[in-house]
């Protein structure tokens, strides 16, 4: 990797982290930088993408490869709506940014407010 490539990468994250610092102000309220690291799941390209992965951390497509390879080819897990049920049942702040900026994913029990110290 060039060292252009790599200090523009580095930019990128940069750009990310202090993205989600503000969005993680607007949600919270709070300026609470440890409490920030805390709720910070991370940035994706898409809503769909976070899904994708919550689904492989719970183990969904490993089931699915268990099944018939003919069977597989119909099966597509919906990334999006778990990210919806997940979201709407409180476990997760999504902040999709404008212009394709991708989606940040903060959980919701490190909310300043939820956490009792």
């Amino acid at each position: 990797m060039s060292h252009e490539v790599q200090q523009h990468e580095q930019e990128l994250e940069q750009q990310r982290t202090e993205t989600a610092w503000t969005v993680f102000q607007l949600w919270s309220g709070s300026r609470d930088e440890d409490c920030f690291r805390r709720s910070y799941l991370g940035h994706y390209a898409s809503r769909d993408a976070f899904g994708q992965e919550l689904l492989a951390r719970l183990g969904a497509d490993g089931r699915i490869y268990r099944l018939p390879d003919w069977l597989q080819a119909y099966i597509r897990l919906d990334g999006e709506a778990v990210v919806q049920d997940f979201e709407a049942a409180g476990h997760f702040y999504v902040f999709d940014a404008p212009d394709d900026g991708g989606t940040f994913v903060f959980d919701a029990y490190e909310h300043p407010a939820r956490v009792v110290e």
